[in-house]
């Protein structure tokens, strides 16, 4: 293909510019070859981008392609929040969609706040889910630099959890997980397989606001830190009902990421378990328009 394409950038979980999560969102892209998605991914730099295709199906408003700097994702939470809210002002408006990812068809509402700020939320129809067992606790430690003992290796154990896309799940004390540093040697160690990368947890501090403090560490795909991860979020509930801290009922957290990264995202993520199973999940946030433009593909 030879021509522009319309895009524009925004920046997601968050409710004011150069904050949260950096997108590209690229309209129109369905003659784009996915060497030309993976290339324009790699240009813009960012953790994702996301290319608007048309729907294959009829009750959908637009397919998403999502891409990392090191390939191509079927699901991830910042690209459809953002499509989402691309998607809304560019059609005055419109409160309610669906979206086809690879991983399924995404409900999803969106509310304008004020100017080119929007709120976002999806139904996420892959409920949450432990996969496997996680590496070592010790070989996290060494991954991300942390102290020795740091990561715990008892109920709250690293384990391979998903809810659309796989991750990593490992619990350390708040310091702890403020002061990690990648260590890229002894990631490589890790072996993660297909897995995006590490989720690493601690209770947030007191008056902050939010549930939890994560960070999410994936060099091997391209991200070596991403400032807010909403899949990584989606996945969180399995790791901590499979540690036996997670009650029966309705819950509404407010997961804080990107502030060691200087941009400070926070991700709403709501849920209902009953009977000791997860019957519904949604990931939410806000989401703000910083530039536009044409990109020659």
């Amino acid at each position: 293909m030879s021509g522009t394409l319309r895009y524009e950038t925004w920046d997601v979980f968050t409710d004011r510019r150069y904050a949260g999560n950096p997108l590209a969102v690229i309209f129109g892209a369905d003659e784009l070859s996915s060497e030309a998605m993976l290339r324009i991914t790699r240009e813009f730099n960012y953790s994702e981008s996301v290319f608007l295709l048309t729907p294959e199906t009829a009750d959908c408003v637009a397919r998403l392609r999502i891409f990392t700097p090191g390939g191509e994702l079927p699901f991830a939470g910042h690209p459809t929040v953002g499509a989402a809210s691309a998607i809304a002002r560019r059609d005055s408006g419109v409160e309610r969609m669906v979206l086809e990812l690879s991983a399924g068809r995404f409900p999803v509402r969106v509310d304008q706040r004020t100017g080119d700020t929007w709120h976002a939320e999806f139904e996420n129809p892959n409920l949450p889910a432990v996969r496997a067992r996680g590496p070592a606790a010790a070989r996290v430690e060494a991954a991300l630099g942390l102290p020795e003992g740091s990561v715990d290796s008892g109920a709250h154990a690293p384990r391979r959890c998903g809810a659309g896309i796989d991750f990593f799940y490992a619990a350390a004390p708040l310091a702890a997980v403020q002061g990690a540093r990648l260590n890229t040697a002894a990631w490589d160690a890790l072996g993660l397989g297909d897995a995006c990368g590490v989720l690493l947890y601690a209770r947030a501090a007191p008056g902050s606001g939010s549930d939890w403090h994560v960070r999410m560490f994936g060099p091997h795909i391209g991200v070596a830190e991403d400032p807010a991860t909403g899949s990584a979020a989606a996945g969180l509930p399995a790791q901590l009902m499979a540690a036996g801290a997670l009650a029966d009922g309705y819950h509404d957290w407010q997961v804080e990421q990107g502030i060691e990264m200087g941009r400070p995202a926070r991700i709403g993520v709501r849920f209902e378990v009953r009977n000791g199973a997860f019957e519904s999940l949604a990931i939410g946030g806000d989401a703000i328009r910083v530039c536009a433009g044409e990109i020659h593909c």
